[in-house]
């Protein structure tokens, strides 16, 4: 049962993401060539759902143990 919960919530996460991703690409080829501005908050965003995404992989891991 508590894998099956883990599998669902790492599922809906990656339906989040692909989203988010979607989203962003979607927003970006709107502009055409994005203005450094944007370009450089585009790029903070992507850093830190990495970030996040690291601790998440690492909380999963050690649930998993």
């Amino acid at each position: 049962m508590r894998d099956q919960r883990l599998e669902q919530t790492i599922q809906r996460i990656e339906r989040a993401l692909a989203r988010i991703g979607a989203a962003a690409d979607a927003s970006v080829a709107r502009r055409g060539d994005a203005t450094g501005a944007s370009s450089a908050r585009y790029e903070e965003m992507r850093s830190k759902v990495r970030a996040e995404l690291s601790r998440l992989d690492s909380v999963i891991g050690e649930l998993e143990k």
